[in-house]
């Protein structure tokens, strides 16, 4: 309901009459909303192969396979926590700034050379994993046949838990048996290298730098987009997303050939590329003097927090992300481990590998479909529907893989990739239109998509912890069986099916 005109509020009785506010933002063309996404391409390049398969890969290698799930998931918490603090405070810091070459770009190639020293010191205080099969029996395609059982639960037998010894199967007729090295009575003699301390410092600079990276260029893409713009912007920024991951992926397939140095060299090349490419193409005007009139104190740090989330539209929008996002850390999370340890690899592959093979289809169908629905959301002037759409579809991938057994696992499991990646790219078609239609206060820009870039980033304070605990715990329940990882893609599904529920909680949002 309107509210009624009185002479306190200082304005005219109706909207019609109220001084029509012009936007000032210049029109870009197509081209140069390319450019200005770059950056987003070697966020994610960077993201999905540290995530994904070089940090699982170095913290086996830190802390051996009985405590590689808590550990991972200790260690993304604690990045996520620093993060949660810092990512406000940088976009209001950010905010206020009155350089000559801008408010956003000087933060990000800060952000951008801090990071890469991170990487330089993630990359050499754990240089040495596992990248080779167990027997690398890249025999003229000869099958390898793991005993999963085997594998899994011998590395929690320690007399108690479990109470009792695995037998080792039987191959199939033509295969190779593959079997671990570790001595099943002492499982903790596990070939362990590097540093951790030192590894979880450089981790810690690369999370804190990767977000302020991200918490600016964020800023900048709602800076610099118009209004008639936005829908092509969130398009552009999803399909780099897309770009980038697919391309990490492809580069990953090449990581038990070039190791961890060179996997981290092409990290930095990639970052430093595409930041460059945004920072030099998109000019930017510096901040006005009289924007902020109020200096930052503690108050209005604390405040920063949860001012934007009083809005009830951009509430609703960050909880629909924030539980999407729990799903999809959670898989990613997970995904090299769940491969290596419940899936029969086809031609002898490692988990690192299939993990970027089965990421290929995930993101070409991402790609597609991001494509396809953005051009109906613009048409159809819907975006809630493809959002639920795009949940359903990610909550039928992961239960199919909750329950999945068998030889031909791995080839189920490319197909659930392909149908999650379709799900995932209806999300993303419309996911960052969303939120710059409900930004409650333009001037605060940096602030409040930092504010709902913490929707990105307490997933991996939750998801991954919650995530490594109900595998390890439930793991030593029953690992015949898997309950760890059965539990952990049960919890997954009903993330996506409540992120697609809560979507119709948006009110101006069709």
């Amino acid at each position: 309901m309107k509210k009624l005109y009185t002479d306190e509020e200082g304005r005219p009785p109706y909207k019609e009459l109220e001084p029509e506010t012009k936007d000032n933002r210049e029109v870009l063309s197509k081209f140069s909303v390319i450019l200005l996404n770059m950056a987003s391409f070697g966020l994610n390049f960077m993201t999905l192969l540290l995530s994904v398969e070089v940090i699982p890969a170095q913290i086996q290698a830190l802390v051996g396979d009985a405590s590689k799930g808590s550990c991972f998931g200790a260690l993304v918490a604690g990045g996520s926590a620093v993060t949660f603090f810092v990512s406000p405070i940088v976009g209001m810091i950010s905010d206020r700034l009155r350089l000559k070459m801008g408010k956003r770009r000087p933060v990000m190639m800060i952000g951008t050379i801090f990071s890469c020293l991170g990487l330089i010191g993630m990359a050499f205080s754990a240089p040495h994993v596992d990248t080779d099969s167990t027997s690398d029996a890249q025999v003229n395609n000869t099958e390898c046949y793991r005993d999963l059982v085997y594998e899994r639960c011998h590395a929690y037998y320690n007399g108690s838990a479990p109470s009792f010894i695995p037998e080792k199967g039987n191959p199939k007729p033509g295969s190779v048996l593959l079997v671990s090295e570790t001595n099943i009575n002492n499982p903790q003699l596990l070939n362990k290298s590097g540093n951790l301390a030192l590894y979880i410092v450089f981790f810690l600079l690369v999370i804190l730098s990767q977000s302020t990276i991200s918490v600016c260029f964020n800023a900048l893409v709602a800076d610099k987009s118009h209004p008639s713009q936005r829908g092509f912007s969130s398009g552009v920024m999803g399909a780099m997303i897309l770009l980038g991951n697919v391309s990490g992926a492809a580069v990953g397939l090449s990581f038990s050939h070039i190791g961890v140095l060179g996997i981290y060299g092409c990290i930095i090349g990639m970052l430093i590329i595409s930041v460059a490419v945004t920072v030099i193409s998109t000019p930017e005007a510096p901040g006005k003097e009289d924007i902020h009139s109020h200096p930052l104190d503690c108050k209005l740090i604390f405040c920063g927090f949860w001012e934007p989330l009083k809005e009830h539209d951009f509430r609703w929008v960050f909880f629909t992300r924030f539980l999407m996002q729990q799903g999809v850390s959670t898989i990613t999370g997970f995904l090299e481990y769940w491969l290596d340890d419940m899936v029969q690899l086809p031609n002898c592959w490692t988990a690192a590998t299939s993990v970027a093979v089965m990421l290929l289809p995930l993101f070409f169908a991402a790609a597609f479909s991001s494509v396809i629905f953005g051009v109906l959301s613009d048409r159809k002037g819907k975006r809630k529907i493809f959002v639920t759409a795009g949940a359903i579809l990610l909550a039928i991938a992961s239960l199919t893989d909750t329950f999945m057994t068998g030889d031909f696992g791995f080839y189920v499991a490319v197909i659930m990739a392909f149908v999650f990646g379709i799900g995932f790219g209806a999300f993303t078609s419309v996911d960052f239109a969303l939120v710059m239609d409900v930004l409650p206060d333009e001037k605060d820009n940096a602030k409040d998509l930092a504010v709902w870039h913490l929707a990105l980033i307490l997933p991996q304070t939750l998801a991954t912890p919650i995530g490594g605990v109900i595998l390890d715990v439930f793991e030593k329940v029953n690992c015949e069986i898997g309950l760890g990882y059965i539990i952990l893609f049960l919890v997954t599904t009903v993330y996506f099916i409540l992120s697609g529920c809560f979507v119709f909680k948006i009110r101006n949002a069709k």
